[in-house]
This record gives C-alpha cells, structure tokens and sequence, in this order.
C-alpha cells in the first residue's frame, strides 16, 4: 500500500506548517506578531517561497535520521522532507489535497503552507471559505463553553476540559485547532450536581447514562454537543482503565485556568493532560484515527514533553495505562513526517517501520473513520469485536441497549439485548448487499488492523 499523491502532499504541508509555527513560537512576542500573526482571522502568514520539485506517491519507511532504508518486498523509497517548503501542487490535483485535510480534520491548521502554494485565486478563495467556516466553529464552541464553565465556576464544581481547548492550548496558534464537541469532567461526586446544573442552563439530556454510562451528553439550539464525563478511559483492561481514571479525578483540583486565545480555560497539569491526548488516540485505533489526535500529540510533545518529564513519572504512567510504544512510536511519526522539531531523545528506540505502518493506518481511513464506506467500516467493527469473548460480549450487550429501549429500562432483558444486536447487525449486513468477495476482503483488512494494533501494544482496538 502506497501513499497517494494528495495524501504525500497533505502530509508534506502539515509538516511545512509545523515548521512554521514552532519557529514563530520561538520568536520573541513582537517579531512574532510583525512576522506570523497568531490572531489573524483569516490565520494568514507571511512563509518562505516554494521550491520546484515532487515526489511519486510514496510508502513511507524512514529510518533513525531521516535516511530510507530498503525492505525485503519494497524499494528504497524517497524520504519526505519535513523542513522544506512544499513543492508546487501539480495541476488538477489540490482539489484532493484539499478534500485529504478535512478527512483528516486538518483543514484549518495550515492555513500558513497553504498560503506559499501559489494556488489560483479561485482554489485559495475556496480554503480561505472553508478555513473561515473550521474558525467560525472554533470561536462558536469556545463562547459556549465559555459559558457553561463560568456557571460551573459559580457553582463550585471543580471541572477540567478534555481535549479539545485543553488540546489547542498546545497549538502556536489555538484557533487552528478542528474542533468537535465539548468535552468536560468533574470528580465523581460532583457528578450529580454538574448533571443538574447542565439541565437548569437549558441543556437537554439527548445521550443517557443507561446507553453510554461514560458520559452523559447535551445538546442546545445553536451550541455544540457537551459530553460530561463520568470516566474517561475506555481501555478493556479494569487496572489500566482504573490508573487513567483515578489520575484524572487526582488532578481535577489542580486544572489550571489557562488563556487560549482569550478564553479562560481549566486545562489539567502537563502529565494528566498528555495521559489524555495520548488515551485520545489509543481510543480511535480502530474506529478512525484522524491526524488531528496525532497533531494534538505532537503539539503537546513540543511544548510539555521533554526527557526530564517522560523519566519524572509520564514514562511510568505510560506504562501504567498500556501505551508507553503507542506514545514512542507516535512521537516518532510525529518527528519524522510531520515536522516536530525537539530536542527529547526519550522516543529514539521506536521502530521506524512500525511509524511508518501507522502512518498509512492514518492516513487510509481519515478522522473518526470519514474515508472507509461506511458499510465496510460497520463489518470492521463487528470482526473487531470478535478478538476476544470479552470484547464480544461487550459490543453485543452496548449494542443491543443503544438499538433496543427496552433493555435500557429493565435490567433482565440484558442476555437478550445481545441477542438483539446480533439480529441488527445480521440486517445491517443483508442490507449492504456485499459480495463475498468484498466481505474476505475487509475480513482480510480488519486482521490487518489488529495486526498493526498488536504490534503497538494498544489496550483498545
């Protein structure tokens, strides 16, 4: 499996991106706002003229260093460059390239590479367009929030945001940061009271606890989804899942309240935070994996996670919770492809083919699964699922209370709100009208999901 063209070059932009604002975040305050304005609307920059050349779409197998190294069944491919400007776009194919970003949740972060492509006036109207609309989510969401945790303020109810603002406050540049939902937790027993406070504000319960007892969610007219959060973890294994949660509840009194492009916003310490973003993309292994959780990653390893942090107790932590190699090989894609530049040597051990792989992993299936037809991805989950009796049961018995209300109103009807899921993805496969063919093949794929994901180590798949 190769990179395609538009792929390389959404990959090779983000790089050029992240170059541009790590080299404006070490600017000093005024050089910064004459040279990259952080604050600009339109996110727009001044960036360095391209360079003539390209590469053919690719397999990335980068070694220590940046230099190829060759396999058994694959040539010695072309490094990706992750310093220089991007080469020209060859004609007809931005449209692609435009179309990879947002599968990937992306689209606002580059906004300063994108600016150095040359592209016509028509092509840089339409992703200024479609920049301006990912911004004017980005502030809708940070006015509701804003909102609902000065209540939570004035209530007294200790609350930490997850991922989210408390990711972007990583970003150079916050408000280039995709944005999705509201993500906020509280200490078990301020649970209740933040639950009642929701519904007081106007908010409507529209995800039970009884369907998805990690976190209830609300919806209001014209405000973003708000999930508030019983527990975050979702890894299979109690001790892991245990560690992660207690650490979180542990640190929730000590969220500092940190501006993010002028929002006040109650960010966990460094470690609990990593821990989250980290736990972040575990959770999106196998069901999409976007490179917006990877850039979360990356911008939180630029800015919190050097060689003193990681032996000082996030290495151990990492352990703790099953996704030390997950946090090592990431941070070698990261560094390899998409431009992080630091000076932590504590990810150097990784395994250069096992980034790669990962990469190709990312980039086939888009953020939350968005470039897999949706019928192959609802057979993925299901051959997922059956790894293990446990995961099994689990899918069945979520499955069946989520599509089922009655077993959501009396316990008793659990054993047959399995059965019920097995009856409804029975019908949602008849309704696909796969060929057997098509079906061995996403059999044959979602195997080599769990494959890669085993080799990572990953405690949810």
């Amino acid at each position: 499996m190769e990179l395609s063209a538009a792929e390389e070059y959404a990959i090779r932009i983000i790089a050029a991106e992240s170059t541009l604002q790590h080299a404006a975040r070490d600017e000093a305050p005024a050089a910064r706002l004459s040279s990259l304005p952080a604050s600009a609307p339109d996110g727009k920059a001044s960036s360095p003229a391209p360079v003539a050349g390209g590469t053919a779409a690719i397999r990335p197998t980068l070694a220590p260093g940046g230099t190829a190294t060759p396999e058994a069944n694959h040539p010695a491919p072309i490094p990706l460059p992750v310093s220089l400007p991007v080469p020209p776009i060859p004609d007809g194919l931005w449209p692609a390239v435009r179309s990879e970003l947002e599968a990937q949740s992306v689209i606002g972060y580059p906004a300063n590479a994108v600016e150095s492509l040359e592209l016509s006036p028509a092509d840089q109207a339409e992703y200024l367009a479609r920049a301006g609309k990912n911004l004017s989510s980005w502030y809708r969401l940070m006015m509701a929030q804003d909102s609902v945790l000065a209540e939570f303020r004035q209530a007294g109810i200790p609350v930490a945001v997850l991922k989210g603002a408390a990711a972007a406050a990583n970003y150079p540049q916050p408000n280039s940061r995709s944005m999705g939902d509201i993500d906020l937790i509280v200490p078990p027993d301020y649970f209740d009271r933040a639950f009642s406070l929701m519904e007081h504000l106007g908010w409507d319960n529209d995800i039970e606890l009884e369907i998805n007892p990690r976190h209830a969610g609300f919806e209001k007219a014209g405000c973003p989804e708000i999930e508030l959060h019983r527990y975050f973890s979702t890894c299979t294994n109690k001790q892991q899942a245990h560690f992660l949660d207690q650490a979180i509840y542990d640190a929730i009194p000590r969220a500092e309240w940190t501006d993010v492009a002028g929002f006040s916003v109650p960010v966990l310490p460094p470690l609990e935070n990593g821990l989250v973003l980290l736990a972040h993309v575990n959770q999106h292994l196998g069901s999409g994996l976007g490179l917006r959780q990877i850039l979360d990653w990356q911008m939180f390893v630029d800015a919190h996670l050097t060689d003193e942090l990681w032996e000082r107790g996030f290495q151990h932590a990492a352990q703790q919770i099953g996704m030390e190699k997950l946090a090592v090989t990431t941070t070698w894609l990261c560094r390899t492809y998409l431009g992080l530049q630091t000076s932590a040597t504590w990810f150097g051990e990784a395994d250069a083919q096992l980034a790669s792989d990962l990469l190709l992993y990312i980039m086939q299936r888009g953020n939350m699964g968005r470039k897999m037809e949706r019928g192959a991805r609802a057979t993925r989950t299901v051959l997922h699922n059956l790894r293990s009796p446990a995961a099994l049961v689990r899918y069945l018995y979520e499955g069946g209370r989520a599509h089922w209300a009655p077993a959501r109103k009396h316990a008793w009807l659990a054993p047959a709100a399995c059965l019920y899921q097995v009856g409804h993805v029975i019908r949602k496969g008849l309704s696909r009208n796969a060929s057997m063919s098509e079906l061995v093949t996403d059999a044959r794929s979602a195997q080599e999901d769990i494959d890669l994901l085993k080799r990572l180590e990953v405690t949810r798949m």
